[in-house]
């Protein structure tokens, strides 16, 4: 039988705290959502978390197949900008922000998740991040994109010499799903995002604002059963993934 799996994140908005120090960012007090910063980053790296529930399918021992997945947002991304001198432009690339979208057969962890900026999960890993992303094997990732979106100058931008605006526009994007078949009871689904510092008078200038749009995650797939060995087979295959993580 097709199916249709769908998974909803909210929008982030964000401002630059005018109180703590180092430009860091808190909630847009009439937009708070089910965001929440990692811990030891400064405010700097946001993440929400939801979960698609299989739990029915594999109590009638069924596996998922997954034909293709597609994200789409609600509208633009907005970024805003605080410039004190003119001779000290924001420079563009000081405002890129990276944005990843995973959904996995087994849990993240938010230390995991932070590191994950600088190495998609189920590639060969750096020396020099070691094991801080996990050891997640490709097939765990059934959908995975990352967006680096940054100020787009060309079409109705403001100048970078002072207070300004833009839209967000997508600088560079890889796409790293699997779409493997999957007897998981449960697939974890994570947005992160990994913003720049925000305004700060100790250095003049900085994104002050950031209006980021919900998005959602469809999945095409199609529920069948499958030979009982080959099942069992995957059964297996996947609790000894989820225990290398």
């Amino acid at each position: 039988m097709d199916r249709v799996l769908n998974v909803e994140f909210p929008g982030l908005y964000l401002r630059d705290n005018e109180i703590a120090a180092g430009g860091t960012w808190e909630f847009d007090p009439s937009n708070i959502t089910d965001y929440t910063p990692i811990t030891g980053y400064n405010f700097q790296y946001w993440f929400a978390e939801m979960k698609l529930d299989l739990s029915g399918y594999t109590m009638d021992d069924l596996t998922v197949y997954f034909r293709n997945s597609f994200e789409q947002r609600a509208s633009a991304v907005d970024m805003q900008w605080k410039v004190d001198d003119p001779g000290n432009p924001l420079k563009a690339y000081d405002a890129i922000l990276l944005e990843s979208t995973i959904l996995s057969t087994v849990p993240i962890t938010p230390e995991q998740l932070a590191n994950m900026g600088l190495c998609a999960p189920g590639f060969i890993v750096p020396p020099s991040i070691g094991g801080r992303v996990g050891n997640f094997n490709r097939t765990h990732i059934i959908h995975g994109t990352t967006i680096y979106w940054g100020v787009d100058t060309s079409f109705g931008a403001d100048a970078l010499t002072s207070i300004g605006a833009a839209l967000g526009r997508v600088v560079d994007s890889q796409d790293f799903s699997s779409l493997e078949p999957t007897a998981a009871e449960n697939i974890y689904c994570y947005r992160v995002f990994y913003l720049p510092a925000a305004y700060d008078r100790t250095r003049e200038k900085g994104l002050d604002f950031l209006s980021i749009p919900p998005k959602r995650v469809i999945l095409n797939c199609m529920i069948d059963e499958e030979p009982q060995l080959e099942y069992m087979m995957r059964l297996k295959r996947s609790y000894e993934l989820a225990n290398q993580v």
